[in-house]
């Protein structure tokens, strides 16, 4: 069978279908009383690129990527929970923005955390075994 006769072969739903991944946070569920579990969701490519674009500022003629605002702006889109838009909410923490809030409930280490889990659902840090398996 070839690609196109496998592609046609196969459940266009499932193959496009987008990844999830809930991850709780053990540090605010110790605190609350109860499961802090965020839902993740795979970014799109296209929008992956349109961040790394938004992030990349020009200094001394040379594109310099800001690293944390790219880490921010990937978790504030791939963590689903509408909680974090609530005004209730971003007023009792004195924030505007998801972004803000993030910055103030989560630690340095969960940010990353967060961020690691988000491009493992886009696909990132899969390298080794997809060259393992061209080599094969």
């Amino acid at each position: 069978m070839n690609l196109a006769e496998a592609l046609l072969a196969a459940d266009a739903g499932k193959i496009m279908k987008k990844q999830t991944k809930d991850l709780e946070i053990k540090r605010l569920s110790s605190r609350i009383g109860e499961p802090f579990v965020l839902h993740l969701r795979e970014l799109s490519p296209r929008r992956v690129n349109d961040i790394a674009e938004m992030t990349t500022e020009v200094v001394d003629g040379k594109p310099k990527q800001n690293r944390y605002k790219m880490v921010l702006q990937v978790i504030c889109e791939a963590v689903t929970d509408k909680d974090f838009d609530n005004r209730d909410v971003l007023k009792h923490y004195g924030v505007a923005t998801r972004k803000e809030l993030f910055e103030k409930l989560f630690s340095v280490a969960e940010i990353e955390d967060i961020y690691t889990e988000a491009n493992k659902l886009c696909g990132y840090g899969k390298e080794d075994e997809t060259a393992a398996e061209v080599k094969n």
